[in-house]
């Protein structure tokens, strides 16, 4: 490990003298500048650790030389480098505090004993020490946490963070989740609010992560912000604390509208095909014996000159209905878009004159 730089910026040579022996005693490195100006250039050129200024100097006194390193956007890099101030004469209190107030580490009257001066320095820098790994690690902590919340709010899915009475104490908006509520919108609410399933309640909901403590795949439809009722597949857990203890909950869904309009879809085609299916079965299988009939109850009606009326009648009827059969037939073998209407009670049937 490399030994502490410490700049001195004092104008007395003898001084320069004593603190040089006494830091290469505890193994710092010392620097010397003689006033203010050369002070503030080997700020910059050795990047002090530690700096030990005089309050009274000529050319720049250590009261501006501070002013300088506080203010200057120059010396920002240099900013939270710990300075202790040198004084020989008395000096108020409040320019005491108004200087510690801008940032001074401490304040050190002349004389004082070497043990004096070690323990001041050693305390500021193990304090300087402390205070950088703070900053560090509050650096890291809040880079976590803006990582965090970036990587939340780009879930597509809708993230709902419950306390243990079911109320929403977080909710990232959903980037494809077509809710369509504001991140802050829900906050207090009870998630019981959005849900618009009839089927299930959040109380049953929570009473089965009591029990189950994770849900997978629960199919429930959510309200959106206009109260329209969207499906939704909802995953559960429990929030846990280190105790074990239940302190809330996590609900994370995805829109499946779209996937239910696929399955919609499905059911309808794989209906059309049955129907289809059928249709050419039934004309099949009717065409078959009707076209004898049709051709029998034609060649009878061109010999109706030799037929009684009554009999006559009776063979228009057929043919008529035969045609009427057939037509049915030929529409059903047509038919692509099905439309379906009450027959009796409950039941349904194709509306075949309707359909396309």
């Amino acid at each position: 490990m490399s030994s502490k730089k410490i700049l001195l910026i004092e104008d007395n040579p003898d001084i320069h003298l004593m603190i040089k022996y006494v830091l290469m005693r505890v193994g710092f490195e010392l620097y010397s500048a003689y006033d203010g100006v050369e002070g503030l250039e080997k700020i910059r050129e050795i990047n002090p650790d530690l700096i030990i200024l005089d309050l009274m100097m000529p050319r720049m006194g250590g009261e501006e030389v501070f002013a300088h390193l506080m203010e200057d956007k120059e010396f920002e890099e240099y900013r939270a480098t710990p300075v202790i101030m040198l004084t020989a004469r008395v000096t108020p209190r409040h320019k005491v505090d108004e200087l510690l107030e801008k940032g001074l580490a401490a304040f050190l009257s002349k004389p004082f004993g070497q043990p004096e001066l070690i323990n001041v320095i050693q305390n500021i820098l193990t304090t300087h020490r402390i205070q950088h790994q703070n900053r560090e690690l509050l650096k890291a902590t809040q880079e976590a946490k803006d990582f965090l919340a970036k990587l939340v709010d780009s879930i597509p899915d809708a993230l709902f963070i419950l306390d243990p009475e079911g109320k929403i104490t977080y909710y990232n908006g959903g980037v494809n989740a077509e809710l369509g509520y504001a991140p802050d919108a829900l906050n207090g609410k009870s998630f019981s609010s959005v849900i618009a399933d009839k089927k299930i309640t959040l109380q049953e909901i929570l009473e089965r992560l009591d029990m189950e403590e994770k849900l997978s795949n629960l199919e429930i439809s959510l309200f959106n912000h206009k109260k329209q009722s969207v499906p939704f597949r909802l995953s559960a857990s429990c929030l846990k604390n280190q105790k074990g203890e239940s302190i809330g909950f996590i609900f994370i869904g995805s829109n499946i509208s779209e996937l239910k309009r696929l399955e919609q879809e499905l059911i309808e085609k794989e209906k059309l095909a049955i129907f289809t299916e059928t249709a050419i079965a039934v004309n099949h299988e009717i065409n078959n014996p009707l076209s004898p009939i049709l051709g029998n109850a034609q060649m009878l009606l061109q010999n109706a000159d030799n037929l009684d009326e009554d009999t006559v009648k009776r063979l228009q009827a057929i043919y008529k209905n035969a045609q009427r059969i057939q037509k049915i037939t030929q529409k059903l073998r047509q038919i692509r878009h099905p439309v379906q209407k009450v027959y009796v009670g409950k039941t349904t049937m194709v509306d075949i004159h309707h359909s396309e």
